[in-house]
């Protein structure tokens, strides 16, 4: 395999000597290197060296963008300026990624084309420390539960794109550290081949991530969480919408007697699940499916979920003696997450469509 077939990309803010350590290494090896400076205030110098020292181009700016910003600075200049490679890998500036890995990495992509690589520590080793594997393995279970895939290390920084696959990245949301999450959702929601490559795990005492736990966390589970507060946000809109329908047609249909309940609820849940319909399609999922296509897929599964409510507060209630009604509320929570996964999956596609990661 010839070992520039792949450029390495490298987002750099105020990097220690550890970047000049790396850089050496890498060109041990004969890689190919772009350097994105994002707008680094501290140890200028560090990047003066390289360019003393190597023929390595690095592109500046003055404020601090972001590695998620830099990452996309980056490849942009790549789609504009690089013909000869078939993609990036990009690698962390603090030395987290050892050379060996970064050639695992183009490796795999040489094996897997149009397939994303993603660089996985193992967070089970020793040198881990208890936050950085709990929050990870938290995060990773959270991203299985609401997207269906299970990806190891959900932040790593050593990612192979090639050609095919770059310009879509320059569109997903995110800035900062929240961009590589963003990144894991997009591949997964639109069913973008990707495939894991373990790799060593690094750790230094010294403080050399610019990751902020607090704040970029936070960042991070705004994102994973946005598509599902939006999910429950129209379920929210549309259950009020249920609720005041069925207050008006009980007060019109009253002389009816009894039957006025059944024609109400039939009727108000009618019209209200035909706003989630169309909220859930373009504003939760984004989905560039015909309606026609899938209306009654939707339809039979709001009918499906009333069905399983009403049979499990039936059969659960005669065995547990509580309130009927915190039985139902326990029941269609279930079925709450249940369906946000069936829609998510087999109703509502989100397949090619960007404009869910536009900003």
């Amino acid at each position: 395999m010839k070992k520039n077939n792949y450029l390495v990309l490298i987002p750099a803010y105020n990097p220690s000597n550890k970047l000049l350590e790396l850089i050496r290494d890498l060109k041990k090896e004969n890689l190919d290197i772009l350097i994105v400076n994002d707008g680094s205030c501290e140890n200028i110098n560090i990047f003066n060296k390289i360019k003393k020292e190597y023929d390595i181009k690095i592109l500046e700016y003055e404020k601090n963008m972001g590695k998620g910003h830099a990452l996309k600075y980056g490849m942009q200049y790549y789609i504009n300026n690089y013909k000869d490679y078939k993609g990036i890998v990009t690698v962390d500036a603090d030395y987290q990624h050892i050379p060996k890995d970064v050639l695992k990495i183009m490796t795999e992509m040489d094996n897997n084309p149009d397939t994303i690589v993603l660089g996985c520590r193992n967070f089970n080793s020793k040198n881990v420390p208890f936050l950085n594997r709990m929050g990870n393995k938290i995060t990773s279970l959270v991203f299985k539960f609401l997207y269906g895939k299970y990806i190891s290390d959900t932040q790593t920084g050593l990612r192979g794109i090639p050609n095919s696959l770059m310009e879509k990245c320059l569109y997903i949301e995110g800035n900062r550290f929240e961009y590589e999450i963003g990144e894991l959702i997009y591949l997964v929601n639109n069913h973008i081949n990707m495939t894991e490559v373990s790799i060593e795990t690094v750790y230094y005492e010294s403080r050399e991530s610019k990751f902020h736990k607090v704040s970029d966390s936070i960042r991070i589970y705004k994102l994973i969480l946005k598509e599902s507060f939006r999910f429950m946000l129209t379920s929210l809109v549309s259950s009020f919408l249920d609720i005041i329908l069925f207050t008006i047609l009980i007060a019109l249909l009253s002389k009816f007697g009894d039957i006025s309940i059944i024609i109400s609820t039939f009727c108000a849940r009618i019209i209200a699940d035909l706003l989630n319909f169309y909220l859930t399609k373009n504003f939760v999922f984004y989905s560039v499916t015909e309606t026609k296509k899938i209306i009654l897929s939707y339809y039979i599964l709001s009918f499906t979920k009333m069905a399983l409510s009403a049979i499990f507060v039936l059969l659960i209630s005669k065995y547990i003696f509580i309130s009927k009604t915190f039985i139902k509320m326990f029941v269609d929570i279930l079925i709450y997450f249940l369906s946000y996964n069936i829609q998510k999956k087999y109703i509502f596609k989100t397949e090619n469509n960007l404009k869910t990661y536009e900003k």
